[in-house]
C-alpha cells in the first residue's frame, strides 16, 4: 500500500476551494499512476482529483442508471443498421422519456442549466459519444452538438434536442447535417442560418409532431433503402 495525499497548497497555504486528505492505495495503482504522470506530464495530484471527480460527478449515477461504455465504432454501426424513422423515434423517445428523469437526478432540477450540464457531461468531459458548444448573444441561444456518426445520429440528437426544449416550455429552430445538429432559441427568422441566400434551407430539420427529415442527396451520392422510409 502506498500513501497518497490530494489537494493542493499555494504558496505555503491551502486553497479556499480544496482541502488535504492522506488515503492509502494499492502498490500496483501507485506504479501505474506513476507510469501515467510521467507519460503526460501531470501530477499526481492532478490525476488523482481527476479520478475522484469522475467518479463522484459521474461513474456513482452511471451505474445507478446502468450506463455502458461502449466504442464509438459500435456506436456508429449501430445508427448504420437503423432507418431514419428509427432514429427519429428513438431519439424523440429519449428526449422525452429518459432524459428528464436522468437530468432530475443527476441535478436536482430539470431547467435550462442542468440541461446545458447534462450536455458536458453526456458529452467530452465523460460520456465522449458528441462535444456541444453553446452561445447566447442576448436574444437568441444557440446550442451545437458535433459527432462523427453520420446523418442518422444527428437525427436522434435533433429529436432529443426537441424533446428536451419542449419540456422547457421552449421553441426552436433545428437545423442538421450528417456531423451536427443547430438549435437556435427562440427561434428566429433573422438568424443567418434562416436565409434563403444562405444556403441552409436544406437543412433545417421539421418541427411539428407528424413531418420527418428527409435526406439530402449530395451530388454524385446514391439513394439507400431507408432514405425513403417512411
Amino acid at each position: 500500500m502506498t500513501q497518497l495525499e490530494t489537494g493542493q497548497k499555494t504558496e505555503g497555504r491551502r486553497s479556499p476551494d480544496t482541502v488535504t486528505r492522506t488515503f492509502r492505495i494499492d502498490r500496483d495503482v501507485d506504479r501505474k499512476m506513476e507510469g501515467l504522470s510521467s507519460e503526460g506530464r501531470v501530477s499526481m495530484n492532478q490525476m488523482a482529483n481527476k479520478a475522484l471527480r469522475r467518479y463522484v460527478e459521474w461513474e456513482v449515477n452511471a451505474e445507478k442508471f446502468g450506463t455502458v461504455t461502449t466504442s464509438a465504432s459500435t456506436i456508429r454501426k449501430f445508427f448504420d443498421y437503423l432507418t431514419i424513422e428509427q432514429a427519429k423515434e428513438m431519439g424523440s423517445w429519449w428526449g422525452e422519456n429518459q432524459a428528464p428523469g436522468i437530468i432530475t437526478f443527476w441535478f436536482k432540477k430539470f431547467d435550462f442549466d442542468s440541461v446545458l450540464k447534462a450536455l458536458e457531461f453526456l458529452g467530452a468531459q465523460y460520456g465522449r459519444a458528441f462535444t456541444s458548444d453553446y452561445a447566447f448573444d442576448g436574444r437568441s441561444h444557440t446550442l451545437i452538438v458535433k459527432h462523427d456518426m453520420g446523418l442518422k445520429a444527428s437525427v436522434f440528437y435533433a429529436e432529443a434536442v426537441k424533446a428536451a426544449f419542449s419540456h422547457l416550455g421552449l421553441g426552436t429552430d433545428i437545423f442538421v447535417t450528417d456531423d451536427q445538429v443547430i438549435a437556435i432559441s427562440p427561434p428566429d427568422p433573422t438568424h443567418p442560418l434562416n436565409r434563403s441566400y444562405e444556403g441552409a434551407a436544406d437543412l433545417k430539420y421539421p418541427t411539428s409532431a407528424t413531418s420527418r427529415p428527409v435526406p439530402k442527396l449530395r451530388k454524385g451520392q446514391r439513394a439507400d433503402h431507408d432514405s425513403h422510409d417512411t
